[in-house]
Protein backbone atom coordinates (compact mmCIF):
# COMPACT_ATOMS: atom_id res chain seq x y z
CA UNK A 1 0.00 0.00 0.00
CA UNK A 2 2.96 2.32 -0.50
CA UNK A 3 3.16 3.29 3.17
CA UNK A 4 -0.27 4.93 3.09
CA UNK A 5 -2.44 4.71 6.17
CA UNK A 6 -5.71 2.91 5.52
CA UNK A 7 -8.82 3.85 7.48
CA UNK A 8 -9.51 0.91 9.74
CA UNK A 9 -12.91 -0.71 9.86
CA UNK A 10 -15.46 0.05 10.98
CA UNK A 11 -15.63 3.36 9.17
CA UNK A 12 -17.81 5.68 11.27
CA UNK A 13 -21.52 5.43 10.45
CA UNK A 14 -21.70 9.22 10.19
CA UNK A 15 -19.54 8.99 7.05
CA UNK A 16 -22.32 7.24 5.14
CA UNK A 17 -25.45 8.88 6.59
CA UNK A 18 -28.09 10.56 4.45
CA UNK A 19 -28.54 9.55 0.82
CA UNK A 20 -25.57 7.17 0.93
CA UNK A 21 -27.24 5.24 3.75
CA UNK A 22 -30.65 5.31 2.05
CA UNK A 23 -29.11 3.79 -1.09
CA UNK A 24 -27.13 1.20 0.89
CA UNK A 25 -23.65 2.50 -0.01
CA UNK A 26 -20.83 1.18 2.17
CA UNK A 27 -17.50 2.99 2.41
CA UNK A 28 -15.18 -0.05 2.56
CA UNK A 29 -11.78 1.54 2.04
CA UNK A 30 -10.57 5.08 2.56
CA UNK A 31 -7.07 6.47 2.60
CA UNK A 32 -5.23 9.49 1.31
CA UNK A 33 -6.20 10.01 -2.33
CA UNK A 34 -8.27 6.82 -2.58
CA UNK A 35 -11.75 5.55 -1.67
CA UNK A 36 -13.92 2.50 -2.38
CA UNK A 37 -17.71 2.20 -2.06
CA UNK A 38 -19.74 -0.99 -2.41
CA UNK A 39 -23.48 -1.54 -2.81
CA UNK A 40 -25.59 -4.69 -3.02
CA UNK A 41 -28.17 -4.07 -5.75
CA UNK A 42 -31.88 -4.49 -4.99
CA UNK A 43 -35.25 -3.15 -6.20
CA UNK A 44 -34.64 0.41 -4.94
CA UNK A 45 -31.76 0.72 -7.44
CA UNK A 46 -33.86 -0.13 -10.52
CA UNK A 47 -35.29 2.17 -13.17
CA UNK A 48 -38.77 1.70 -14.61
CA UNK A 49 -37.42 -0.79 -17.18
CA UNK A 50 -36.00 -2.96 -14.38
CA UNK A 51 -32.32 -2.14 -14.97
CA UNK A 52 -29.87 -0.20 -12.86
CA UNK A 53 -30.93 3.45 -12.63
CA UNK A 54 -28.19 5.75 -13.95
CA UNK A 55 -28.73 8.02 -10.95
CA UNK A 56 -27.51 5.26 -8.64
CA UNK A 57 -24.26 5.03 -10.58
CA UNK A 58 -23.95 8.83 -10.60
CA UNK A 59 -24.62 9.08 -6.86
CA UNK A 60 -22.08 6.37 -6.15
CA UNK A 61 -19.45 8.14 -8.27
CA UNK A 62 -20.22 11.51 -6.66
CA UNK A 63 -19.82 9.99 -3.19
CA UNK A 64 -16.63 8.02 -3.84
CA UNK A 65 -14.84 10.84 -5.66
CA UNK A 66 -15.94 13.15 -2.88
CA UNK A 67 -14.36 10.91 -0.25
CA UNK A 68 -11.05 10.42 -2.05
CA UNK A 69 -10.18 14.10 -1.89
CA UNK A 70 -10.91 14.77 1.78
CA UNK A 71 -9.25 11.90 3.63
CA UNK A 72 -8.26 12.87 7.16
CA UNK A 73 -8.44 10.41 10.09
CA UNK A 74 -9.15 13.26 12.53
CA UNK A 75 -12.71 14.33 11.73
CA UNK A 76 -12.17 17.70 13.42
CA UNK A 77 -9.51 18.51 10.78
CA UNK A 78 -11.36 17.07 7.78
CA UNK A 79 -12.22 19.58 5.05
CA UNK A 80 -15.63 19.83 3.45
CA UNK A 81 -16.23 19.75 -0.30
CA UNK A 82 -18.81 20.43 -2.98
CA UNK A 83 -19.06 19.02 -6.48
CA UNK A 84 -18.13 21.52 -9.19
CA UNK A 85 -18.24 19.18 -12.19
CA UNK A 86 -19.06 15.51 -12.71
CA UNK A 87 -18.59 13.83 -16.10
CA UNK A 88 -19.80 10.23 -16.35
CA UNK A 89 -19.36 7.74 -19.18
CA UNK A 90 -21.87 4.90 -18.92
CA UNK A 91 -20.20 1.87 -20.49
CA UNK A 92 -22.30 -1.22 -19.77
CA UNK A 93 -25.14 -2.67 -17.73
CA UNK A 94 -24.18 -4.68 -14.66
CA UNK A 95 -24.27 -8.45 -14.93
CA UNK A 96 -23.64 -9.03 -11.22
CA UNK A 97 -25.55 -8.23 -8.05
CA UNK A 98 -22.99 -5.93 -6.42
CA UNK A 99 -21.28 -2.72 -7.54
CA UNK A 100 -17.92 -1.33 -6.50
CA UNK A 101 -16.88 2.27 -7.14
CA UNK A 102 -13.20 3.17 -6.76
CA UNK A 103 -11.81 6.68 -6.94
CA UNK A 104 -8.35 8.18 -7.04
CA UNK A 105 -7.23 11.72 -6.48
CA UNK A 106 -5.61 13.07 -9.66
CA UNK A 107 -4.48 16.44 -8.37
CA UNK A 108 -5.29 18.73 -5.45
CA UNK A 109 -4.69 22.44 -5.14
CA UNK A 110 -5.58 24.90 -2.42
CA UNK A 111 -9.20 25.34 -3.55
CA UNK A 112 -9.98 22.56 -6.04
CA UNK A 113 -9.24 18.89 -6.51
CA UNK A 114 -9.63 16.52 -9.44
CA UNK A 115 -10.56 12.84 -9.16
CA UNK A 116 -11.26 9.87 -11.43
CA UNK A 117 -13.54 6.90 -10.76
CA UNK A 118 -14.50 3.49 -12.11
CA UNK A 119 -17.59 1.45 -11.32
CA UNK A 120 -17.50 -2.32 -11.82
CA UNK A 121 -19.75 -5.17 -10.79
CA UNK A 122 -18.84 -8.37 -8.97
CA UNK A 123 -18.19 -10.04 -12.34
CA UNK A 124 -15.62 -7.37 -13.27
CA UNK A 125 -17.92 -5.75 -15.83
CA UNK A 126 -16.95 -2.11 -16.33
CA UNK A 127 -20.15 -0.14 -15.71
CA UNK A 128 -18.92 3.46 -15.84
CA UNK A 129 -15.93 5.77 -15.70
CA UNK A 130 -15.92 9.36 -14.51
CA UNK A 131 -13.93 12.51 -13.87
CA UNK A 132 -14.90 14.94 -11.13
CA UNK A 133 -13.86 18.36 -9.87
CA UNK A 134 -14.54 19.50 -6.30
CA UNK A 135 -14.10 22.72 -4.38
CA UNK A 136 -12.89 22.56 -0.81
CA UNK A 137 -15.17 24.39 1.61
CA UNK A 138 -15.10 25.24 5.28
CA UNK A 139 -17.36 22.96 7.26
CA UNK A 140 -20.51 24.57 8.53
CA UNK A 141 -21.28 24.11 12.23
CA UNK A 142 -24.05 21.59 12.77
CA UNK A 143 -27.33 23.20 13.67
CA UNK A 144 -30.45 21.61 14.98
CA UNK A 145 -33.29 21.36 12.52
CA UNK A 146 -36.68 22.84 13.34
CA UNK A 147 -38.16 19.34 13.61
CA UNK A 148 -35.68 18.33 16.34
CA UNK A 149 -36.58 21.28 18.61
Amino acid sequence: MNGQIKMTKPIPKSMTDGLNDLLGFQLVEWRSGYAVLDVELDDRHKNRQGGLHGGITASMIDAVTGYCGIYEPDSSKRRGNVTVSLNINYISRPKGARLRATAELIRAGRRLYFAAARVTDDQDTLIATAEAVYAYIEKQPKTRSASSS
